[in-house]
C-alpha cells in the first residue's frame, strides 16, 4: 500500500497521477506511432534520395551507433544495420512517446483536439530536435541522405498518431478526476484504488 502512494505524483492542477501507469501508456503510444512514422519514411524515403530503397531509412539510422560503413552501399538490404536502425528507431519512438504522455499529465490536458494539437506541437518539436542533431554534424549521417521533407512527415505523423491515441487514454492515469467523474467504464478499478487508500 506505501508503495502504491509514493507512485503517486500531481500535476499542475494538483490532481494525483499514476506516472507508472502514464509511462506505460506513453510507451505503448510511442512505438505504435513510431511503426507509423517508418512506414512513412520508408515510403517516401526512395522518392527524395537517388540510389535508395525502403531499407535506406533504417540504414541511415543505424549509422548513429554503426557510423558510415552502415549506408555503404545506401540501398539493399543488410541484415545488421537495418535491424540495428529498426532497434534504434523503436527505443528512440518509445522514449519520445514517454516524453509526450508526461508532458500531456504535467500540463493535464484532456480530450480529443487538445491532446491531438499539443501532440502536432510535440511532432513539431521532434522534427527540430532531430534536424539539429543531423546537421550539428553529431551523427555521422550526411544531410543529404537524410531529406528534411521525409524527417518532417514522419516527426508530423508521428506526434500525430500520439496524440490522437493519447487522447484516448490521457484521463486514466488522473486519480482525481475518475473519483470525481464516477467514469462507468472505471467503476471496477475505482474499487480497488478504494481497498488500497
Amino acid at each position: 500500500m506505501q508503495r502504491y502512494r509514493d507512485s503517486v505524483v500531481t500535476n499542475i492542477r494538483g490532481h494525483r497521477i499514476r506516472w507508472r501507469v502514464q509511462l506505460t501508456t506513453g510507451a505503448i503510444v510511442g512505438a505504435v506511432s513510431a511503426l507509423v512514422m517508418l512506414a512513412i519514411a520508408m515510403l517516401l524515403y526512395p522518392l527524395f534520395v537517388d540510389a535508395s530503397d525502403p531499407w535506406s531509412f533504417a540504414k541511415v539510422v543505424s549509422t548513429a551507433l554503426l557510423g558510415e560503413d552502415a549506408i555503404s552501399p545506401l540501398a539493399g538490404f543488410e541484415a545488421i544495420p537495418v535491424a540495428v536502425g529498426l532497434v534504434l528507431h523503436f527505443l528512440i519512438g518509445t522514449l519520445a512517446g514517454m516524453a509526450y504522455a508526461v508532458l500531456v499529465a504535467v500540463f493535464d490536458l484532456e480530450g480529443w483536439t487538445p491532446v491531438a494539437l499539443f501532440g502536432l506541437l510535440f511532432g513539431a518539436m521532434l522534427f527540430v530536435w532531430s534536424t539539429a542533431i543531423v546537421l550539428a554534424g553529431l551523427t555521422p549521417v550526411d544531410s543529404r541522405n537524410f531529406p528534411l521533407i521525409v524527417m518532417f512527415w514522419g516527426n508530423i505523423a508521428f506526434g500525430l498518431t500520439a496524440g490522437i491515441m493519447l487522447s484516448r487514454w490521457a484521463d486514466r492515469a488522473d486519480i482525481d478526476q475518475l473519483e470525481e467523474e464516477r467514469v462507468p467504464v472505471f467503476e471496477g478499478q475505482l474499487d480497488q484504488e478504494r481497498l488500497l487508500h
